[in-house]
């Protein structure tokens, strides 16, 4: 097992009531199966994802600093330590 942190910004505290949390994952597991296993409510998973396993747009996700970009980030392996975070994206002017 593995143990990743996963910080919630903006709604995102409210949708999952906490700022923060730590999970323990399989070794293998990707950043999609972290993603399906917060999002464990009908309400939550509406926040997430836009359908399926899709994210929606205005959801941002950054593993470890780096922001996860396209379908295919969703597959990126996750480490132990790895820091997950998951906040609505931001437009400014």
């Amino acid at each position: 097992m593995i143990r990743i942190k996963v910080k919630f910004f903006g709604p995102f505290r409210d949708v999952f009531g906490s700022r923060e949390i730590e999970l323990d994952l399989p070794v293998d597991a990707r950043l999609r199966e972290l993603l399906l296993r917060i999002a464990d409510a009908p309400e939550r998973q509406k926040e997430i994802f836009a359908g399926g396993e899709t994210l929606h747009p205005h959801v941002v996700i950054m593993q470890n600093g780096l922001p996860v970009q396209g379908p295919g980030g969703l597959e990126n392996p996750l480490q132990a330590g790895d820091v997950i975070a998951i906040f609505p994206f931001m437009g400014g002017g």
